[in-house]
């Protein structure tokens, strides 16, 4: 804050010459540095500019109505009142006010920083050991590649360069050199075409693809450096930045969740701060991993949609956890307040996420039933065209895609009942594709019909009372390309009454016992088709 600097507004030009004249008879004013301003035009708007440009500077506000000093309040400033020929004494407690109170806004603004970067570092905190599983997979393939090159590839170039020498020297090829080179081991794999290729390429294409890992990781770490003044807004797309948020807290929810992702198609791109909205949804996250550890079920969920009108991109995020009692849900997003344990957070994290996303204009709100888990709705506004083009022209935009870019994965609605199967088919699926769940065909009729768009099923046939025949005869009249998409699984070839159905069935199918290689070529077959 300037010490050797106040702002004063002031309405009436009489006013200010009679304040003026005053200021220059007070002794303290000197060392106060007291500077005049005219309060031109509309309040609200004249005390928001002169906030927008200094924001730490002491701004009083001498008006001529009780309206207008409620208005320069709320507009930003300092202190206000109604002035007209004060005496040195009421002057002199209007700018010792002034002072105080912008001293202590900034303050506070300091105090509520400090608390900010405090959840950070406990969201952080929370994050480790996720980052470090993430981190040590690819690091561990670096390794070990380095290994096989070092075994491998090291000594087979070096006596390659001892036959270069020979060769340049006019010799014959030493027979001792050739039978060493001869005797290196050289395995080779199939690459997914079927043609031979050579480890040693495919080494290397392993530890590239580890490092680039390992740097997008880090890359999403920015979340937990900069300042929200310090980022500016970018082109992004929404499955991005929900993806960006789980390749750090991803693991975490994987322990103890079944993460269901489900994205309508052709969702508009945002122009905002990648790491501030990407932080909201950590929270959001955060959040739901521990409301899971709460309560004792079966199975726990954790679901996230993503859905756009003509105003509002709204990013949905639930989960299976206790949820949030009535007298609780007003104070949720109350800064300081929480429900957790005192390790788990400073109770900032809601308000600091809220207070974001209505910086950037849109909303955060929640709604649960006690009892049966939470939903945090994030609405985002979607920009102009002229804002898009704005962004779009500066240099630095770049709409970044990491190697596990929601864009290269598939969507996949998985049928199923029993919740051993359907964790083991989630815990399969969920590195290459995005999944969705119905535990019934009614289920998942309703799930088609609220806007998901799987690009294939995997449907359990033997549903309870005939459920998965049901969305099977739903699919074909309803859903035609996803029916053709669709591969059953079942136990039901023992069963007399259904084996002619089987036998004319012309579309994928699999039967249990199930094997997680035949089912991934089955649903590689449907989703390349």
């Amino acid at each position: 804050m300037s010490a050797s600097r106040i702002v004063v507004l002031v309405e009436d030009a009489s006013v200010r010459e009679h304040l003026e004249r005053l200021t220059r008879e007070l002794p303290w004013a000197p060392a106060r540095g007291l500077i005049f301003d005219a309060l031109a035009g509309d309040t609200h708007q004249a005390v928001g500019d002169q906030r927008a440009r200094e924001a730490e500077t002491p701004i009083g506000v001498a008006t001529g109505s009780e309206a207008d000093v409620l208005t320069a309040l709320s507009a930003g400033a300092d202190e206000a009142a109604v002035l007209t020929t004060p005496d040195a004494a009421t002057w002199t407690a209007f700018i010792d006010r002034v002072e105080l109170r912008a001293r202590l806004r900034v303050e506070h603004q300091r105090l509520r920083e400090n608390f900010a970067h405090a959840e950070k570092l406990t969201a952080l905190g929370t994050l480790v050991a996720g980052i470090g599983h993430e981190i040590n997979n690819p690091l561990s393939v670096m390794l070990l590649s380095v290994e096989a090159v070092r075994r491998y590839v090291l000594p087979a170039y070096d006596l390659t360069w001892e036959l270069v020498r020979a060769a340049q020297r006019g010799e014959p090829m030493p027979v001792e050199t050739l039978e060493k080179l001869a005797r290196i081991p050289r395995p080779r794999e199939r690459n997914e075409r079927g043609r031979e290729g050579h480890d040693a390429a495919r080494i290397i294409d392993d530890i590239g693809a580890a490092g680039d890992s390992i740097a997008s990781i880090v890359r999403d770490l920015r979340v937990f450096a900069r300042a929200d003044q310090e980022e500016p807004a970018e082109l992004v797309s929404v499955e991005d930045l929900i993806d960006q948020a789980l390749r750090l807290i991803g693991h975490e929810l994987f322990q103890d969740a079944l993460l269901e992702r489900d994205y309508a198609l052709d969702l508009p791109k945002l122009v905002v701060p990648r790491n501030r909205v990407a932080q909201v949804i950590i929270n959001i996250f955060i959040n739901a991993a521990h409301a899971i550890r709460e309560i004792e079920r079966p199975t726990h969920r954790v679901r996230i949609s993503a859905r756009a009108d003509s105003e509002f991109v709204a990013i949905s995020i639930s989960d299976t956890g206790p949820g949030i009692a009535p007298e609780t849900v007003e104070r949720i997003f109350d800064p300081f307040f929480t429900t957790k344990r005192q390790e788990l957070g400073t109770g900032l994290g809601l308000s600091i996420s809220r207070t974001i996303v209505r910086r950037l204009g849109g909303d955060l709100s929640v709604e649960s039933v006690y009892g049966d888990g939470a939903t945090f709705l994030c609405f985002l506004p979607l920009p102009t065209r002229k804002t898009i083009d704005a962004v779009s022209k500066r240099k630095d935009t770049t709409i970044r895609r990491s190697s596990s870019s929601p864009t290269a994965m598939r969507s996949v609605l998985v049928v199923e009942d029993d919740e051993r199967v359907l964790r083991s088919y989630v815990r399969l699926l969920n590195p290459l594709h995005r999944v969705l769940i119905a535990q019934d065909g009614g289920d998942a009729i309703e799930l088609l019909e609220s806007g998901s768009t799987p690009d294939a099923v995997l449907l359990e046939l033997d549903l309870p009372g005939g459920g998965g025949f049901k969305l099977l005869r739903w699919l074909a009249e309803h859903r035609p390309a996803l029916h053709r998409c669709t591969v059953l699984v079942t136990s039901l070839a023992s069963h007399a009454r259904h084996q002619a159905f089987l036998q004319a069935y012309e579309g994928p199918l699999v039967h249990k016992p199930v094997r997680g290689d035949e089912l991934m070529a089955e649903l590689d077959r449907v989703l390349g088709s």
